[in-house]
Protein backbone atom coordinates (compact mmCIF):
# COMPACT_ATOMS: atom_id res chain seq x y z
CA UNK A 1 0.00 0.00 0.00
CA UNK A 2 1.19 3.62 -1.01
CA UNK A 3 -0.08 5.77 2.26
CA UNK A 4 0.18 9.53 2.48
CA UNK A 5 -0.64 12.09 5.49
CA UNK A 6 -3.78 14.47 4.67
CA UNK A 7 -2.49 17.95 6.60
CA UNK A 8 -5.08 20.58 7.49
CA UNK A 9 -2.90 22.75 9.64
CA UNK A 10 0.18 23.24 11.77
CA UNK A 11 1.43 19.88 11.72
CA UNK A 12 2.26 21.13 8.30
CA UNK A 13 4.52 24.40 9.40
CA UNK A 14 5.51 24.00 13.55
CA UNK A 15 9.13 23.71 14.12
CA UNK A 16 8.20 20.98 16.62
CA UNK A 17 6.73 18.87 13.97
CA UNK A 18 9.81 18.84 11.85
CA UNK A 19 11.35 15.92 12.88
CA UNK A 20 8.43 13.92 12.21
CA UNK A 21 8.21 15.26 8.83
CA UNK A 22 11.64 14.55 7.86
CA UNK A 23 11.62 11.20 8.98
CA UNK A 24 8.03 9.72 7.88
CA UNK A 25 6.89 12.34 5.00
CA UNK A 26 8.04 13.08 1.32
CA UNK A 27 8.01 16.34 1.46
CA UNK A 28 8.92 17.20 -2.19
CA UNK A 29 5.86 15.34 -3.29
CA UNK A 30 3.27 17.42 -1.58
CA UNK A 31 0.45 18.71 -3.30
CA UNK A 32 -2.91 20.27 -2.62
CA UNK A 33 -5.75 19.07 -2.34
CA UNK A 34 -9.63 19.81 -1.71
CA UNK A 35 -11.10 19.15 1.23
CA UNK A 36 -14.04 19.97 3.68
CA UNK A 37 -12.23 22.09 6.26
CA UNK A 38 -13.04 25.08 8.68
CA UNK A 39 -11.92 26.73 11.83
CA UNK A 40 -13.73 24.38 14.19
CA UNK A 41 -12.08 24.56 17.20
CA UNK A 42 -11.39 26.56 20.43
CA UNK A 43 -7.99 25.32 21.30
CA UNK A 44 -6.36 26.12 24.60
CA UNK A 45 -2.73 25.48 23.56
CA UNK A 46 -3.79 28.54 20.97
CA UNK A 47 -4.58 31.17 23.66
CA UNK A 48 -8.38 29.75 22.90
CA UNK A 49 -8.24 30.93 19.47
CA UNK A 50 -10.18 28.48 16.88
CA UNK A 51 -7.88 25.74 15.32
CA UNK A 52 -8.76 23.38 12.04
CA UNK A 53 -11.24 20.89 11.75
CA UNK A 54 -12.80 18.79 9.08
CA UNK A 55 -16.36 20.46 7.94
CA UNK A 56 -19.74 18.16 7.68
CA UNK A 57 -21.20 20.51 5.12
CA UNK A 58 -20.29 23.52 2.75
CA UNK A 59 -17.79 24.19 0.35
CA UNK A 60 -14.53 22.08 0.63
CA UNK A 61 -11.02 24.21 1.09
CA UNK A 62 -7.52 23.26 0.58
CA UNK A 63 -5.53 21.04 2.07
CA UNK A 64 -2.36 19.47 2.04
CA UNK A 65 -1.44 15.19 1.24
CA UNK A 66 1.87 14.28 1.77
CA UNK A 67 3.23 10.55 0.50
CA UNK A 68 4.59 8.72 3.64
CA UNK A 69 8.59 7.60 2.90
CA UNK A 70 7.94 3.96 3.34
CA UNK A 71 5.39 1.40 1.99
CA UNK A 72 2.62 -0.24 4.37
CA UNK A 73 2.77 -3.97 3.63
CA UNK A 74 0.36 -4.71 6.33
CA UNK A 75 -2.11 -3.24 9.29
CA UNK A 76 0.61 -3.43 11.43
CA UNK A 77 3.04 -0.93 9.46
CA UNK A 78 -0.26 1.41 9.00
CA UNK A 79 -0.66 1.28 13.04
CA UNK A 80 3.22 2.45 13.22
CA UNK A 81 2.18 5.49 10.75
CA UNK A 82 -0.73 6.51 12.84
CA UNK A 83 1.01 6.38 15.77
CA UNK A 84 3.40 8.36 14.57
CA UNK A 85 1.07 10.80 13.15
CA UNK A 86 -0.61 11.68 16.57
CA UNK A 87 2.54 11.70 18.37
CA UNK A 88 3.49 14.45 16.08
CA UNK A 89 -0.42 16.41 16.66
CA UNK A 90 -0.61 15.28 20.57
CA UNK A 91 2.43 16.59 22.04
CA UNK A 92 1.15 14.73 25.61
CA UNK A 93 0.56 11.75 23.31
CA UNK A 94 0.93 8.09 25.52
CA UNK A 95 3.07 5.30 23.53
CA UNK A 96 1.02 3.80 20.97
CA UNK A 97 -1.96 5.52 20.95
CA UNK A 98 -4.05 7.68 17.87
CA UNK A 99 -6.49 8.83 19.70
CA UNK A 100 -6.25 11.71 23.54
CA UNK A 101 -7.76 10.22 26.02
CA UNK A 102 -9.95 13.24 26.77
CA UNK A 103 -11.82 12.40 23.36
CA UNK A 104 -10.74 15.85 21.69
CA UNK A 105 -8.88 13.99 18.70
CA UNK A 106 -7.98 10.76 16.81
CA UNK A 107 -6.47 9.30 13.97
CA UNK A 108 -8.89 8.41 10.80
CA UNK A 109 -7.82 6.54 7.38
CA UNK A 110 -9.40 6.50 3.92
CA UNK A 111 -9.01 3.28 1.53
CA UNK A 112 -9.50 5.28 -2.58
CA UNK A 113 -10.90 1.67 -2.36
CA UNK A 114 -12.81 0.07 -0.20
CA UNK A 115 -13.75 -2.83 -1.90
CA UNK A 116 -10.48 -3.72 -2.35
CA UNK A 117 -9.51 -3.11 0.83
CA UNK A 118 -12.10 -5.20 2.80
CA UNK A 119 -9.32 -7.02 5.20
CA UNK A 120 -7.51 -4.30 5.76
CA UNK A 121 -10.61 -2.32 6.69
CA UNK A 122 -11.53 -5.13 9.13
CA UNK A 123 -8.05 -5.20 10.66
CA UNK A 124 -7.80 -1.69 10.97
CA UNK A 125 -11.57 -1.12 12.35
CA UNK A 126 -10.62 -3.74 15.30
CA UNK A 127 -7.56 -2.08 16.03
CA UNK A 128 -9.40 1.40 16.53
CA UNK A 129 -11.92 -0.25 18.53
CA UNK A 130 -9.25 -1.25 21.26
CA UNK A 131 -7.11 2.08 20.71
CA UNK A 132 -10.01 4.68 20.88
CA UNK A 133 -12.79 5.06 22.99
CA UNK A 134 -14.88 7.34 21.13
CA UNK A 135 -14.44 8.57 16.99
CA UNK A 136 -14.26 12.18 16.80
CA UNK A 137 -16.42 13.17 13.62
CA UNK A 138 -15.89 12.93 10.32
CA UNK A 139 -14.07 9.75 11.80
CA UNK A 140 -16.50 7.12 12.17
CA UNK A 141 -16.74 3.82 14.64
CA UNK A 142 -14.85 1.95 12.48
CA UNK A 143 -11.64 4.51 12.38
CA UNK A 144 -12.90 5.87 8.96
CA UNK A 145 -12.75 9.37 7.49
CA UNK A 146 -16.52 9.85 6.29
CA UNK A 147 -14.93 12.34 3.30
CA UNK A 148 -14.37 12.69 -0.05
CA UNK A 149 -11.06 11.00 -1.68
CA UNK A 150 -8.91 14.22 -2.29
CA UNK A 151 -8.90 15.55 -5.52
CA UNK A 152 -6.14 17.26 -6.70
CA UNK A 153 -6.93 21.62 -7.10
CA UNK A 154 -5.09 21.87 -10.08
CA UNK A 155 -6.70 19.55 -12.40
CA UNK A 156 -9.56 18.07 -10.05
CA UNK A 157 -7.17 14.44 -10.39
CA UNK A 158 -7.71 11.68 -7.99
CA UNK A 159 -5.10 11.38 -5.16
CA UNK A 160 -2.93 8.27 -6.66
CA UNK A 161 -2.43 6.45 -3.07
CA UNK A 162 -4.04 3.71 -1.61
CA UNK A 163 -4.39 5.21 1.85
CA UNK A 164 -4.92 8.51 3.57
CA UNK A 165 -4.33 9.19 7.50
CA UNK A 166 -5.29 12.23 8.88
CA UNK A 167 -5.73 13.60 12.55
CA UNK A 168 -9.02 14.95 13.22
CA UNK A 169 -10.22 16.73 16.19
CA UNK A 170 -13.62 17.52 17.58
CA UNK A 171 -15.26 20.88 16.15
CA UNK A 172 -17.34 22.93 18.62
CA UNK A 173 -21.00 23.56 18.59
CA UNK A 174 -22.76 26.04 17.63
CA UNK A 175 -20.81 26.84 14.87
CA UNK A 176 -18.63 29.47 14.93
CA UNK A 177 -18.59 32.58 12.15
CA UNK A 178 -15.95 34.36 10.37
CA UNK A 179 -16.16 37.22 12.61
CA UNK A 180 -15.92 35.15 15.75
CA UNK A 181 -13.01 33.49 14.54
CA UNK A 182 -11.26 36.63 13.31
CA UNK A 183 -12.27 38.02 16.76
CA UNK A 184 -10.38 35.69 19.10
CA UNK A 185 -7.23 36.39 16.51
CA UNK A 186 -7.69 40.25 17.28
CA UNK A 187 -8.05 39.98 20.78
CA UNK A 188 -5.19 38.49 21.69
CA UNK A 189 -1.14 39.58 21.50
CA UNK A 190 0.56 36.47 22.10
CA UNK A 191 0.76 35.76 18.24
CA UNK A 192 -1.30 33.06 17.80
CA UNK A 193 -2.98 34.55 15.25
CA UNK A 194 0.03 33.20 13.44
CA UNK A 195 -1.45 29.72 12.81
CA UNK A 196 -4.11 31.85 10.30
CA UNK A 197 -1.31 33.23 8.29
CA UNK A 198 1.01 30.15 8.61
CA UNK A 199 -1.61 28.23 7.42
CA UNK A 200 -2.51 31.04 4.44
CA UNK A 201 1.08 30.64 3.31
CA UNK A 202 1.17 26.97 3.45
CA UNK A 203 -1.65 27.00 1.17
CA UNK A 204 -4.13 25.44 3.86
CA UNK A 205 -7.36 27.69 2.69
CA UNK A 206 -10.65 27.44 4.04
CA UNK A 207 -13.89 28.92 2.08
CA UNK A 208 -14.14 31.63 4.88
CA UNK A 209 -10.36 32.90 4.73
CA UNK A 210 -11.79 36.27 3.13
CA UNK A 211 -13.91 37.08 5.14
CA UNK A 212 -11.79 36.41 7.79
CA UNK A 213 -9.31 38.57 6.29
CA UNK A 214 -11.58 41.41 5.81
CA UNK A 215 -12.50 41.23 9.67
CA UNK A 216 -8.75 41.53 10.22
CA UNK A 217 -8.38 44.32 8.13
CA UNK A 218 -10.98 46.67 9.18
CA UNK A 219 -10.31 46.40 13.12
CA UNK A 220 -6.45 46.68 12.20
CA UNK A 221 -4.95 44.75 15.48
CA UNK A 222 -1.41 46.36 16.19
CA UNK A 223 0.04 42.61 15.51
CA UNK A 224 -1.03 43.79 11.41
CA UNK A 225 0.67 47.22 11.60
CA UNK A 226 3.87 45.73 12.69
CA UNK A 227 3.70 44.42 9.28
CA UNK A 228 4.22 40.94 9.98
CA UNK A 229 3.08 38.02 8.26
CA UNK A 230 4.29 39.72 4.40
CA UNK A 231 3.69 36.80 2.50
CA UNK A 232 0.49 35.36 3.55
CA UNK A 233 -1.03 38.83 3.52
CA UNK A 234 0.57 39.75 -0.16
CA UNK A 235 -1.77 36.30 -0.90
CA UNK A 236 -4.68 37.62 0.89
CA UNK A 237 -4.71 40.95 -0.68
CA UNK A 238 -3.77 39.58 -3.96
CA UNK A 239 -7.26 37.61 -3.87
CA UNK A 240 -8.91 40.47 -2.46
CA UNK A 241 -7.70 42.73 -5.71
CA UNK A 242 -8.67 39.98 -8.25
CA UNK A 243 -12.44 39.06 -6.37
CA UNK A 244 -13.55 42.99 -6.92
Amino acid sequence: MRGGILIIGSLLWRPERDAWRKSQLMLDQAVSVKVPIRYGRRSQGWGCCFTMTFATDGPSGHGVLVPCKHRIPDVGALLSEAEELWKAEDRHAESGSIAARTGWGCVGLLFRDQAASAHWLREWADVFHKKVASPIPPVDKEGLLSIPWPAVVVDNSAVGLDVVLAAATRADEPRAGADSIADAWIGQDQEHERYFFKNVQHGIRTPEDAAIWRRIQEKQPAWLREGAYAEAVCVLRGEQTSAV
